[in-house]
């Protein structure tokens, strides 16, 4: 069965700063193997993103965790 390993990170998009981090941001965790599952903002009224990622576990892990 296949395990993930789940992430989260919030953005504000209002901040240019924390906007123009959150591709190069987004872009490391890519190369690191996550993908995004979901976004949504914090409500309705904010500029604030929460950004959910997974990666499969390796298999070696599980097996050494047994």
């Amino acid at each position: 069965m296949k395990t993930f390993e789940h992430e989260v990170l919030t953005f504000d998009a209002n901040d240019k700063k924390s906007f123009a981090g959150m591709q190069e941001t987004l872009r490391e965790w890519g190369a690191a193997g996550y993908e995004v599952v979901s976004v949504v903002g914090t409500s309705v009224n904010s500029s604030n993103f929460t950004v959910f990622l997974k990666r499969e576990r390796p298999s070696i892990e599980l097996e050494a965790a047994q």
